[in-house]
């Protein structure tokens, strides 16, 4: 008798080879909702999922595929992993951990007391700082809180780095002009550690954007990124650039 997989997310997508944060590729899934807005927003479909035309992927076909491939790692992307039911992600949590598999999270950090519940699970999480300044936030829908509940995330991530050898995050920041300069890369590296692992990622255009006015914004060249990186490294040697 097959085992009954208890109440869990739904999960809108599954990329079976994905670049991610662990210096590797591994198998990653999406899940719906999210409590922020960005403008630039590759995922667009998923902050508020159509049901009627998007489909889901059962559960069992992506144990089959991690077991088949003896997959070390499963990523957990959105959306925002961390907006939606909590007991059914933990029950996700604990249906992964059953197939000895490590797992990722991909999260905006503004839920601090949701990742504070799950983090004993997870192996690595990737936590977006979108801005330096709260007002930014609110611009994409968070609240002054959520900025400060990004900040206590950062913190947490240090401190169960500290407590645990199996697990390591990373920091990024989108290079989104209207956000970021030379100045807010100099504020976000105020609260980095000299071992953090920050990447300056590349803002683009993409078709599925949220905001389609995004592609009026040119992104940066590259001497401006070099610049935006050397700042960067003033703070982490473990700072970098990746293309997305």
């Amino acid at each position: 008798m097959e085992k009954k997989v208890n109440k869990i997310p739904l999960i809108y997508g599954f990329n079976k080879c994905s670049e991610v944060g662990v210096d590797t590729f591994a198998p990653s899934i999406f899940l719906g909702g999210c409590n922020l807005r960005c403008p630039y927003c590759m995922n667009s479909k998923l902050i508020n999922p159509d049901r009627e035309s998007l489909e889901t992927i059962d559960i069992e076909e992506i144990k089959k595929y991690v077991l088949e491939d003896n997959s070390e790692w499963l990523m957990i992307s959105g959306g925002e992993p961390t907006y939606g039911s909590y007991s059914s992600f933990l029950n996700l949590l604990e249906e992964i951990k059953s197939w000895n598999c490590k797992i990722g999270l991909s999260t905006n950090g503004t839920t601090s007391e949701y990742l504070k519940g799950i983090i004993s699970y997870l192996n690595y999480v990737a936590m977006d700082i979108k801005s330096a300044y709260p007002e930014d936030y609110e611009k994409i829908g968070a609240s002054g809180k959520k900025f400060n509940a990004m900040l206590v995330c950062r913190s947490l991530l240090t401190e169960e780095k500290l407590k645990r050898d199996d697990f390591d995050y990373e920091i990024r920041t989108t290079l989104y002009p209207p956000f970021i300069n030379e100045k807010a890369i100099k504020e976000i590296g105020s609260i980095m550690l000299k071992d953090d692992t920050w990447i300056l990622q590349q803002f683009r255009h993409t078709k599925n954007m949220l905001d389609s006015k995004c592609v009026d914004i040119k992104p940066y060249s590259e001497n401006k990124i070099s610049k935006m990186l050397k700042i960067a490294k003033r703070f982490t040697e473990k700072a970098a650039l990746r293309y997305v």
